[in-house]
């Protein structure tokens, strides 16, 4: 995996998701966001645990998946099971999102769960855009933690079944 295309699309997609979510004024939230999921990313390539996942078209890296160990944000969300796996860093390049990128890498993540033998995972999401997104694949999310972001933003946590 390229780090540095996979820099250049979280910053991508960070800008304009927080641009759509009314946060393209706080530089802060979009420096520690990218500085995340590039922490994912790096993560990955030292432990066996962590998988990360890209789509690529013509050397053009169009998004990424996680499989990863739930950290401390879920944990402190919900009782994750020993073992389990959390799906994260699910993002595709704004120029490419509606033309089935997320969903193929989700069915990837799916596939590769059962191949290492997980029978659910966790995924959870706090923008509003990721929660619909989420809403309208995976349905009801299994905790809703209400005015957990303020007034109106609930964080939304989901444990599925793979399919």
């Amino acid at each position: 995996m390229d780090l540095d295309k996979a820099d250049m699309l979280f910053q991508a997609c960070m800008k304009d998701l927080l641009t759509r979510e009314g946060f393209d004024g706080d530089g802060d939230l979009w420096e520690e966001e990218v500085a995340r999921l590039n922490k994912a990313a790096q993560k990955s390539l030292v432990d066996p645990a962590n998988r990360f996942f890209v789509a690529e078209k013509e050397n053009e890296l169009l998004g990424t998946i996680a499989l990863q160990t739930p950290g401390h944000m879920l944990n402190s969300m919900i009782q994750v099971e020993p073992g389990a796996m959390e799906i994260a860093c699910v993002y595709v390049h704004p120029a490419h999102q509606r033309s089935g990128i997320g969903r193929f890498l989700f069915q990837h993540a799916c596939r590769e769960l059962k191949a290492i033998g997980k029978q659910k995972f966790y995924l959870d999401a706090g923008f509003t855009s990721s929660q619909q997104y989420w809403l309208s694949k995976l349905g009801e999310p299994s905790r809703l933690l209400e005015n957990y972001w303020g007034p109106g933003k609930p964080h939304m946590v989901w444990v599925k079944k793979v399919d």
